[in-house]
């Protein structure tokens, strides 16, 4: 169909496709198609570039699959885990979290933690190790009520 239209003059850019080797392989393409035209604009062919993206999409389905693996560890794991972006905004809250603290994930993303979540008494120390945690510096076994 991309050839056909690129013979009617639509031109497709960034199609993907597999196109099979002669051993059985399969490749993954990305195509695009120019219509050829003559002096007065007759289009009498088509110019077709292919581009082999065989391992940048394996790499591409391989990450997906670990970030989906990696999601279901989150949601289903048998601690509380959040997650604050460089601002200290909720974005990620998993179900133990909202089981513990009754807020759900609706209640917190977007909201700041230490403002909204985290007990007056404790918000300066908590901020401190996020803060740290930010800037690299991790810390371990942090309790607080």
């Amino acid at each position: 169909r991309v050839l056909d239209d690129a013979l009617k003059g639509r031109e497709a850019q960034n199609f993907e496709f597999p196109l099979y080797t002669k051993g059985g392989e399969r490749v993954e393409v990305l195509l695009n198609a120019t219509s050829r035209r003559d002096v007065e604009g007759k289009i009498y062919g088509v110019i077709g570039v292919g581009q082999d993206i065989t391992q940048s999409k394996q790499a591409a389905d391989k990450q997906e699959s670990i970030a989906t693996e990696l999601r279901q560890f989150v949601e289903t794991a048998n601690a509380p885990i959040f997650g604050i972006d460089v601002h200290g905004n909720v974005n990620e809250w998993n179900d133990k979290a909202e089981a513990i603290v009754g807020y759900t994930k609706d209640e917190t993303m977007g909201r700041h933690l230490v403002q909204n979540f985290i007990s007056p008494d404790y918000r300066e120390s908590v901020q401190r190790v996020l803060d740290d945690a930010l800037k690299g510096r991790e810390a371990q076994n942090f309790e607080f009520p």
